[in-house]
Formats: structure tokens, sequence, C-alpha cells
């Protein structure tokens, strides 16, 4: 029997929930194991069901999209007679929920060390207290917990698996529900050890670097193109006031074929309003960049922040046209747990209901759900939101 079974629960709002695998359990399970802790990994998006759980002892880390299924799974293993402990991004802005729902611990923040330690007191030993890992110092995930190659993720046709190399971020958009305010960065040796040893252990010659900002230190950029030399290739995220035409070059160097930004929308009053420290005319300039240097840049959008009307959703709509991104992924406003939007959204003239599923970002078409600010009610942003993806998103990627 394992010490501990990590659950990630079913994400029904995806159209497909078995891209990518889920880091978060995976960095848990070889630290638990690095501590002497057995570990079972199960992932409900692949089919994995409670029936399968072989320890009195469940986390279950999870998003606020996925709450529900979190929900249910905590109430029936609680029924049972096992300790329930909620982990993850949610969990950690609503603790009181969770434990009102069938979870008996929560852990906030992130979960290694915090982890170890009830654990070990749950197995008689005595409250162990391992000292808080450097970013380094973390081991690579448990990629052997789960069949990873049961995901399916493509860069370019090649199968590819997704890599953190940061935690938190050092910026402040206010739609963002942040675990921590801390933001770490791993070094350039760290990262290139884990890409090479999933490169020789599993064979993945193509890595989705999934950090909110991959190009923070432009110093670890030009390291790691200086050690990988282009011989894989990347997918990755950033923002377009760090997308200068040096980052660019040694993005393309490092063999990074697409970029996916945060352009939010192509109002300044709405980005400023957001806190999100970018101007059209920089996201302009960062599609520009991009395409100088190769490299495919797609657009992420959000109908219904803070300010939007429909003319803030026409200069959005300018911007497309003008910035000719390759391709766009256009949502509707959720607000998450954590955020000031989700915390005050009177002040920022926002109005939602926190209950049932809403339709998360990335939702099933036709089931989307969002706020209604000042100027447009939800089902008019959804309508907007449908518009933007049906006119500019490439025909061959429509959903």
């Amino acid at each position: 029997m394992p010490d501990i079974t990590l659950i990630f629960p079913r994400s029904t709002f995806l159209l497909d929930e078995a891209v990518f695998p889920p880091l978060g359990i995976l960095y848990l399970s070889a630290y638990a194991k690095q501590h002497g802790i057995s570990v079972q990994c199960l992932d409900m998006g692949l089919g994995h069901t409670p029936e399968m759980v072989a320890s009195d002892v469940v986390g279950i880390s999870f998003t606020t999209p996925q709450r529900m299924e979190a929900f249910e799974l905590a109430r029936r293993f609680n029924l049972e007679g096992k300790q329930v402990i909620a982990g993850g991004p949610h969990a950690t802005h609503m603790a009181q929920e969770c434990l009102i729902h069938g979870f008996t611990h929560v852990i906030r923040g992130y979960g290694e060390r915090t982890m170890v330690q009830f654990v070990s007191k749950m197995m008689g030993k005595g409250m162990v207290s391992p000292p808080e890992p450097a970013i380094d110092e973390i081991p690579f995930p448990d990629r052997n917990a789960l069949p990873i190659r049961d995901y399916h993720y493509d860069i370019g046709g090649k199968p590819a698996t997704p890599i953190m190399t940061s935690r938190g971020c050092p910026f402040h958009c206010i739609f963002c529900g942040r675990i921590t305010g801390d933001f770490m960065i791993q070094s350039a040796e760290r990262t290139v050890a884990e890409i090479e040893h999933i490169h020789d252990r599993y064979g993945y010659d193509a890595f989705m670097i999934y950090d909110d900002i991959f190009i923070a230190s432009k110093k670890r950029l030009e390291r790691m193109a200086d050690m990988l030399g282009g011989r894989y290739t990347f997918r990755c995220f950033a923002r377009a006031n760090l997308l200068d035409d040096r980052v660019c070059h040694l993005m393309r160097k490092l063999g990074v074929v697409e970029v996916g930004i945060g352009i939010e929308s192509g109002s300044d009053e709405v980005l400023e309003r957001c806190m999100k420290g970018t101007t059209r005319k920089m996201n302009t300039r960062a599609v520009r960049h991009l395409h100088n240097q190769g490299i495919r840049a797609k657009a992420f959008l959000i109908v219904g922040l803070p300010g939007e009307t429909i003319s803030t959703i026409i200069e959005t709509a300018d911007w497309i046209k003008e910035a000719q991104p390759d391709d766009i992924d256009v949502s509707v406003l959720q607000p998450m747990p954590g955020s000031p939007i989700f915390m005050e959204p009177e002040r920022y003239g926002l109005w939602f209901e926190y209950n049932g599923k809403p339709g998360w970002y990335k939702g099933t078409p036709g089931q989307y759900q969002g706020v209604s600010t000042d100027h447009l009610t939800a089902d008019e942003i959804v309508e907007w939101r449908d518009l933007l993806e049906q006119e500019f998103k490439p025909r061959e990627l429509l959903r």
C-alpha cells in the first residue's frame, strides 16, 4: 500500500483531457519519494477511477475549473474514512470552501515540503521538517508515475511534453490568481539537465515550456541557447514588453518555433485598467519581432475585462488585423480566486455568479459563461467572443 495517492481530477470543461501530464502532482511525487514516502499517482482525465486508489491518505491537486470534480472525490473518500488533502491553486485561495466540501486538510501554496511533513506524521515518524528547497534543488517531476506517452501534444508534428522552468510571476495583472507573490527561476544548467534527461529517458525532441514567462531572464535564455544550440524544438509563453529583437533572436537560436503572448485586448484603456503593463503598440511590435525571426506568434485574448465596451472589442479586432498574429485564442473573462477582480468585482464594474459549473477558459463551444460589465451583458460578451474567433482564427484551427 502506498503512503499517499495523489490525484489530478477530470477537466470536463476541456475538449481533450489527455493533452499534458499534470506536472504538479509529479513534482510532489518526486519530492515525496526523495524523502522515503511511497506514492501512487492517478489522472482521472486518463480514465483512472476512484476504485484504483490504494492508500488511506489521498491528495487532490486542482484548479478552480476542476473544483466540482474535486469536491465530489473528496466527499466520497471522506465517507470511506480516508484523510483527504486539498492542494493546488484553488485550495490555496479557497481553503474554507474545500473543508466544507469533504476535504479534511488543506495545503496552501507550493506543497512539496508541507506534504512530506504531513504524511510523515501520519506514518508515525513524527514531524519531519526538510528545509524549503531552492528551485534548483527540487527533483525532476516523477514522469514514471504516470504513462506520459498516453498524453498527446505535438509541436510542428513532433510529439512534445511539458516542462516548467520557473514558478510564479513578477507582474500584477488584476485578473490573475497567483499561488504566491514570489518569482523563482531555475538556472540554465538545471533546465538543460531536465531537457536532456527527458530526451534520453523518454525520447522527446520537442517541449512545451509551460512557464507564465519563460523569457524573464535574458541572461539565462542566452546561456540555454548556447548550451542546446537548436537541438530541440520549443513552444513557450511570453510577455510583449519582454519580446525585443535580441530576445526573439535568442529564442530562434534555442529552437523556439511558436510563442503564445497574453495580448488580452487591443484597447490601451482596458490594458491600463488591468495593470497589464503593456500597450497596443508594444503588442504589435512583439508580433513583428517574432515574425522577423521566423517564429509563429499566437495571441491570447480575453473579452469582458474591466472597461470592456463594444468600442474596445472593435479595437481588439482592429489590432488583430494590424498585427496579424498567426493564431488567436479568445476566451471570456472568468474571475479566478485570489485575483483582485474576484475579491472586489464591483470596484472593476464586473458582475458574475460563482456557483455550479461555469464554462471556464477553453470551455466547450456553445457552453461559455462569463461576466457582465457596466456596458455588456454576459450573453453579449460570449457573442462577441464567438464573432472574434469566427472572423480571425485560422479556419483549419477552428474547434
